[in-house]
This record gives structure tokens, sequence and C-alpha cells, in this order.
């Protein structure tokens, strides 16, 4: 009895004791001109969505899910990285826009649309 007991205890540490990789999920809407893009927050385990681009103003930005906004001089080629949490936008590799839609999920499998 104390046998099975301890191999259910130990299969619920398991099941728990998992760290989950942050992860967010941000749309953007690049204009072709480069004068602008929009980019709206979907979801972020975070709680918010860190956004930064290398070449646009501003620089950087916290959305909060839901949450819509443009940034000037974002040109097709910009690049920017989005993360959940700030501190882990030193380890970004940044991610190339083209013009018109992107969507771009950040997780256990980096995916952009």
């Amino acid at each position: 009895m104390r046998f099975r007991a301890g191999l259910l205890a130990l299969a619920l540490a398991g099941c728990h004791g998992a760290q989950q990789k942050p992860g967010v999920d941000v749309a953007f809407d690049v204009d072709d001109d480069g004068s602008a893009t929009s980019v709206k927050c979907i979801a972020s385990s975070g709680g918010t969505c860190q956004i930064d681009f290398r070449d646009a103003w501003p620089k950087r930005r916290v959305l909060q899910p839901g949450e819509m906004r443009r940034f000037s001089n974002v040109a097709p080629g910009a690049s920017v990285c989005v993360k959940a949490e700030v501190a882990a936008l030193v380890r970004c590799k940044p991610i190339k826009l083209a013009a018109g839609y992107a969507r771009i999920r950040k997780d256990q499998h980096d995916r952009v649309e």
C-alpha cells in the first residue's frame, strides 16, 4: 500500500514539476509604404506582450492582451522581438517582418504565420 502511494506521489510531482516556457501571441499589419505597422497583443502567459523593434518609434512597448498600438517608421524587413517577459528580450533572435499581415507565436515552438 505504501509503495502505491509513493508511486502516485511521484507521478503527480512529475506532472506539475515541468516548467512551461512562457508564450506570447502577437499580430502585425505592416504598411506597404513603410510608414507604420499595427501591433496587437492577442495573448501572453506573462500577462503582457513585450514588443521590441530595432528601427521604429517607439522602440519598445508593453501591450496588454487585446490591446493594439501603431508604431511609426516600420518598413517591410524591419526586425522585431516579441516575448512574454521583458527579461527574455535580451535572449531574443529578431524576426524580420514582411509587408502585410504576420502573426508571431512564441512558445515551445516559435512560429511565424
